[in-house]
């Protein structure tokens, strides 16, 4: 039986670099291939179409999605851009929906990143296997792999 759409939401500490850094590296679109696990395209988009790397609220954000055999392209805008702390958007093709990243210092020299996502996948057939207990944790188990590749591209590992 399928979870009825529960949010996705993971949480990674990163010790030893600033949030700053950690959230440009967030706002580099055309990276994510490099470390989000599952992601095999991605891109943004200004009002007028054309690439940009300037995230600001209604930037379109589209990426190729590839899990468990499954390939799906989702676009999203983006709806909120608090430099150093959070981004936030909202699903527009492929699924409806939100998501973000929340960047928070913990302590000295720590930094929390949060990952949380919820989201219906177009076409209804797809969603009701995005949500089967099994798919969720393959999904999960992909956030925080992309985590740890995230903190060690961070690193220049």
């Amino acid at each position: 039986m399928a979870d009825d759409h529960r949010p996705f939401r993971a949480s990674y500490l990163i010790s030893g670099i600033e949030s700053k850094k950690i959230f440009d590296a967030l706002l580099d679109v055309r990276c994510f291939p490099e470390w989000a696990a599952g992601l095999k395209n991605s891109r943004a988009l200004d009002t007028t179409g054309a690439e940009t790397s300037n995230l600001r609220p209604g930037v379109r954000l589209e990426f190729t999605l590839s899990a468990a055999s499954i390939t799906h392209d989702v676009a999203s805008t983006v709806t909120v851009v608090e430099p150093s702390h959070r981004l936030e958007w909202d699903y527009v093709e492929g699924a409806t929906g939100s998501g973000g990243w929340l960047i928070e210092d913990e302590g000295t020299e720590a930094v929390r990143m949060t990952l949380w996502t919820d989201y219906r996948i177009h076409p209804s057939w797809l969603d009701k296997i995005a949500h089967r207990p099994l798919f969720r944790r393959l999904v999960e188990d992909l956030i925080r792999r992309s985590m740890r590749r995230f903190d060690a591209r961070l690193r220049g590992n």
